[in-house]
């Protein structure tokens, strides 16, 4: 029997988050996905000696958490309602701690497969909840990590561009992408953004053949894109396209490495309107 995959949705209240738990409903639906609903309440006990008052605390935070996740998986289950198979039943946990850490520790303890968190989009710094926070959970989540920009809604009519720079994962990593989405049937652009502008014909010959051979009925494109600024032609090539969701694979790095290269994840999360899932190498 196959694997049923797991969803968690790290949840905040803003409108961002309630935006991502809306969306990540519906890519449950359509991909037959369990969800699991997390809440980080902020808690801060300093000025409380008494223990007892703390608890007391405590439990009131906790007790309005509980109240406000079960308005908000009303409030998003109302919005997209007449697009679900099913109306979802999600499993919540409420768990004080340092947000992006205990975010990471729930996803291995419930083994999630996947990530989906909210960001303020394009104009983010980066420095709200779902924003410093996100830009951390990108770096160190067990598992692929989606983030939904501010104000994005979900399409059943996946245009996909996978963000290839002929790793060896990328056949693996591309047809995980693939498995993903394949209810919405999706038409894939594998691209190479390509910095350094030395022409990889090769490599995407390559890549033509390994599909061809094994998937030929797979609605696949290969490009070799010369850019100057990648984000910025990334960001063109997606608008160009009518792209709705881009996957950017990021591989592992020791610490020196980390410190001296440019992470175009980080800053595509920063800087894209549609969705991105970040596949992260592993190990």
């Amino acid at each position: 029997m196959e694997k049923v995959i797991k969803i968690l949705v790290p949840l905040d209240f803003s409108a961002c988050s309630e935006n991502a738990l809306a969306y990540a409903m519906q890519l449950a639906d359509g991909i037959k996905a369990e969800l699991l609903l997390l809440n980080v309440p902020p808690f801060d006990s300093s000025g409380m000696e008494n223990p007892t008052s703390v608890a007391l605390a405590v439990e009131e935070r906790l007790k309005q958490s509980r109240l406000r996740m079960m308005k908000s998986i009303e409030k998003a289950t109302e919005a997209v309602y007449d697009s679900l198979d099913k109306k979802p039943s999600i499993p919540t946990i409420i768990k004080m701690g340092k947000v992006e850490a205990t975010i990471s520790e729930e996803a291995v303890i419930n083994q999630v497969d996947y990530i989906v968190m909210g960001t303020q989009g394009e104009n983010s710094t980066l420095d709200k909840y779902l924003g410093s926070v996100a830009s951390n959970v990108l770096k160190n989540a067990p598992c692929p990590v989606i983030v939904i920009p501010e104000k994005v809604e979900f399409s059943k009519k996946i245009k996909l561009a996978y963000a290839t720079d002929f790793s060896s994962s990328d056949p693996f990593e591309l047809w995980r992408t693939i498995k993903l989405f394949k209810p919405f049937q999706p038409e894939i652009k594998c691209v190479h953004f390509n910095e350094k502008q030395v022409r990889k014909e090769d490599k995407i010959k390559e890549l033509e053949a390994y599909f061809a051979e094994t998937a030929p009925g797979l609605n696949i494109t290969f490009y070799d894109l010369p850019v100057e600024d990648k984000v910025k032609d990334m960001n063109n090539f997606i608008e160009n396209q009518g792209i709705n969701i881009l996957v950017m694979y990021k591989p592992k790095r020791s610490f020196f490495e980390s410190i001296f290269h440019s992470s175009y994840t980080q800053r595509m999360a920063m800087h894209t309107n549609i969705p991105l899932l970040v596949i992260k190498e592993k190990g």
